[in-house]
This record gives C-alpha cells, sequence and structure tokens, in this order.
C-alpha cells in the first residue's frame, strides 16, 4: 500500500488547493459585484470563458 500513499497525498493537496483557489475567486467576485453595485456579476457567458480557460490550463499542466 505505501505505492499508492503518492497518489493519496495528490488528490488531496490537489483537491485542498482548488478548494482554496475557488473560495479566493468567489471573493474576488463578490468585491467587484458589490463595487459595481451588480448584486449578478457572472454572466453565462463569463462563466463559459472562465471554464474554457481552466481547462487550457488543466491541458497545459497535464503536458508537462
Amino acid at each position: 500500500m505505501p505505492n499508492n500513499n503518492w497518489k493519496r497525498n495528490a488528490l488531496l493537496l490537489g483537491g485542498l488547493i482548488g478548494a482554496v483557489i475557488g473560495v479566493a475567486a468567489a471573493q474576488m467576485l463578490v468585491r467587484q459585484a458589490e463595487a459595481s453595485g451588480d448584486e449578478k456579476a457572472l454572466t453565462t457567458g463569463k462563466g463559459l470563458q472562465i471554464g474554457m480557460l481552466i481547462l487550457g490550463l488543466l491541458r497545459q499542466l497535464l503536458s508537462l
């Protein structure tokens, strides 16, 4: 079982980093919405753009 230990650690670390980045992004979105006085700052188009950017980033990370 020691062989799979690195896999578990990589998954836990990746999940933790993803959660922290997600909370930080949500916080920035809330601040932007409060500053502009708009309640809904994230549109469907913006969400799709962000999703595609994240997928591109993941593809680049996997090719390292």
